[in-house]
């Protein structure tokens, strides 16, 4: 079975409803981190010009990375810079601790 891992950096207020979003998909989990940093927007109000925002990860099976995707996408886009930015990448190997064996 082949893994995608999709990251996204999106704003922290669309947070709760990408939240919410994901689990009506019902994904098999999600983790949620704090992020600052700066991309194509670049807060000029901070001294360090950049802006707090969240970061959502999720391991997927491959067929269904794309759509995850697009729901992040779709319940952020307003059409703004601040809109954030999603990655999908392989995984080359995924295992869940609680099964591991020794070879």
């Amino acid at each position: 079975m082949h893994y995608r891992k999709i990251t996204a950096i999106i704003p922290s207020l669309a947070l709760e409803e990408v939240e919410q979003s994901l689990l009506d998909f019902d994904i098999p989990g999600m983790t949620i981190s704090k992020a600052h940093g700066m991309g194509e927007y670049r807060n000029y109000y901070a001294n360090d010009r950049m802006t707090d925002c969240c970061r959502v990860e999720v391991f997927i099976e491959e067929n269904e990375a794309k759509q995850i995707a697009n729901i992040i996408a779709s319940t952020v886009h307003k059409g703004m810079s601040t809109d954030g930015v999603i990655a999908i990448l392989p995984v080359e190997d995924f295992m869940h601790i609680k099964d591991y064996r020794e070879d």
